[in-house]
């Protein structure tokens, strides 16, 4: 926008008469162009102010006079008696009123702060045809321009007013609000900090949307301690200003000062309702996010919940939920949070990686894969660990579909992206174990053990390296040692079962199996393998209920179903036996075992008929 043209459209008026014709109708610098003369403009102004509510409320053309009068069978129409509906204001306008500028101000201010955006802009308008170079009606104008989300051509109105008064400070902070939705940021807080350093011409608006303005640009360049002390200064101006609230309680959780946080947070909704283009659901998700970090997950979910409730496309608020849910071992549901955030944004990197490791614990490897390749190729958003979660979850995925080479490749690609990530290490060492490379099996679990020494599953990882050497001593010694950093991992304790049931001590191998159905009653592992230690005790009865249990739990499993075989021949129920042994070789037609009892069972029957 320029001084000599400031306002880039026309308006038609249709002038009536023997015939009809348009006229563009410009601001009032181009009226004097057709010679019109002060009463012409009055009666121009009337009819543009007035012809939308005029026409809507009583159906009637409102008619411009031609500069000559007036005839024919329209004449008059002006001068129709004025409806009962018609706004008081509207009725008792003058032509002095009309000639007014400051009219023109406050209906621009009045109908502006009641949100009659396209009135208040007209209204505005009228007044700048008057005065052209007023600069604080160029801010207001600028003001609604950036309410109607015109950035461009708020920008333009706001440099008219500084070029009319440099010290325009609503105008500098109007600069500096249509900048930043410009993503224009530097710039932007340029003119919030001028705004701010010149603090004058605020007409009756206040520094309140400067000082905000400077903070959200301050916490966008990772200033935090600077945007905390420009939304404090907001709040001296307005204490119960939710918006401001809520972004300090932003602020505060990049700052991790999560306690502060939540307070701010309160205040935000227990405010004064100024939420902008926010809303309150934006409060509660923050406060979430800061009783998650606080491990505070029962608050934490209630906060996500009610962000949901007010806000069902908050896509933070789903994916973090499920994190929460994820965390506190609710998987189910975890998934379910994970997935309505994709079904949101399909390409959303964090839900994704987090949708790949749940469906990775449910075994359901072809479905994690794709989970896990949708969040590398995604909107690059995510956790501590980066895209290196990706990858390696990537791995996990491919290595319980048999692909090992393939498996082994995105564990080391996760590794080298981050160095320092130890579950990422451990998974590696799982790899090389399954690919029977031992000696590198064993190192990766050392760097993963120097990396965090609190962490438990490296070492169970290397008691299984161990016990697949042979090593049964160490084996033990490391199941041990995992366990005092986590004493409540039941594939732990049924592992520790087995080695100890390979070192001879059965008794204790029972105890520990016991601990693992005891944290775990599903635990297939506990049951099977304290089936095999009682068997060996010859405690037939209690072997019998852990191989049922065993098969109950994982019908499939040749090996339980050829162990239970075995204990009934024990207890000579032989009937039974040959059903169990007969069901664990239509599973796996090779087990050799179940083949070899069945022999053996057959040739007893066979004897005892003779």
């Amino acid at each position: 926008m320029f001084l000599t043209q400031p306002l880039h459209y026309t308006k038609t008026v249709q002038r009536l008469g023997p015939g009809t014709m348009t006229t563009p109708i410009a601001p009032l610098q181009r009226l004097n162009q057709y010679g019109w003369t002060k009463l012409d403009r009055q009666r121009w102004a009337r009819v543009h102010r007035f012809a939308r509510p005029f026409t809507q409320t009583v159906g009637l053309v409102c008619l411009l006079l031609p500069l000559g009068g007036w005839s024919g069978p329209l004449a008059g129409a002006i001068a129709a008696p004025i409806p009962d509906s018609m706004p008081d204001h509207i009725a008792q306008l003058t032509y002095e009123e009309l000639d007014d500028v400051e009219y023109w101000r406050n209906l621009c201010r009045l109908q502006t702060d009641a949100g009659l955006l396209a009135e208040a802009l007209t209204a505005c308008e009228q007044g700048l045809a008057l005065e052209p170079e007023d600069s604080d009606l160029w801010a207001l104008h600028s003001e609604i321009l950036l309410q109607q989300e015109t950035y461009a051509d708020a920008i333009a109105s706001a440099t008219q007013a500084l070029n009319f008064n440099p010290e325009n400070s609503l105008a500098l902070a109007n600069q500096c609000v249509a900048l930043f939705a410009l993503e224009q940021t530097e710039t932007a807080l340029d003119r919030c900090n001028e705004a701010l350093r010149l603090n004058g011409s605020w007409g009756d608006r206040s520094p309140v949307v400067a000082w905000r303005y400077r903070g959200r640009l301050l916490n966008q360049q990772g200033d935090y301690d600077q945007a905390l002390t420009a939304y404090d200064r907001t709040l001296l101006l307005e204490p119960e200003d939710s918006l401001t609230l809520v972004y300090r309680c932003e602020v505060l959780v990049n700052l991790t000062d999560y306690r502060a946080a939540i307070a701010s947070c309160e205040q935000a909704l227990a405010g004064n309702g100024n939420w902008g283009n926010e809303n309150p659901a934006l409060a509660w998700q923050l406060q979430g996010t800061a009783q998650r970090l606080l491990s505070q997950y029962d608050w934490a979910i209630f906060a996500y919940d009610q962000a949901i409730s007010l806000d069902p496309n908050n896509l933070i608020s789903w994916t973090e939920q499920a994190n929460v849910l994820e965390t506190i071992d609710r998987p189910e549901e975890a998934l379910t949070s994970y997935t309505q955030a994709v079904a949101l944004q399909p390409d959303h990197s964090r839900a994704l990686v987090g949708q790949c490791g749940l469906l990775n614990q449910l075994e359901q490897y072809e479905a994690a894969l794709e989970a896990c390749e949708g969040a590398i190729a995604g909107d690059g958003q995510w956790w501590d660990f980066g895209v290196a979660q990706a990858w390696n979850q990537k791995g996990v995925a491919l290595a319980g579909l048999g692909q090992l080479e393939e498996s082994l490749a995105a564990a080391n690609r996760s590794v080298g992206i981050l160095p320092s990530y130890t579950a990422a290490w451990n998974n590696r060492a799982v790899v090389l174990w399954y690919l029977q490379r031992y000696d590198e099996a064993l190192a990766s679990t050392r760097r993963a053990i120097d990396l965090d020494a609190t962490y438990a599953r490296p070492w169970a990882t290397r008691g299984t390296i161990r016990r697949a050497l042979g090593q049964y001593d160490l084996a033990l010694e490391a199941y041990e040692r995992s366990l005092q950093l986590d004493p409540d991992v039941p594939s732990v304790w049924a592992n520790r079962s087995l080695v100890l049931w390979l070192l001879a001590d059965y008794e204790t191998a029972v105890l520990s199996a016991n601990r693992a159905i005891n944290l775990d009653p599903a635990s297939f592992p506990g049951w099977y393998n304290r089936a095999i230690a009682l068997m060996t005790l010859d405690r037939y009865p209690e072997a019998l209920e852990s191989y049922e249990q065993a098969v109950t739990l994982v019908p499939t499993n040749a090996d339980a179903w050829t162990g239970l075989g075995v204990v009934l021949i024990q207890l000579e129920e032989f009937d039974r036996a040959a059903a169990a042994l007969q069901q664990a070789l239509a599973i796996n037609s090779e087990q050799e075992l179940a083949i070899a009892v069945m022999n053996e069972l057959q040739n007893y029957q066979n004897q005892g008929s003779d």
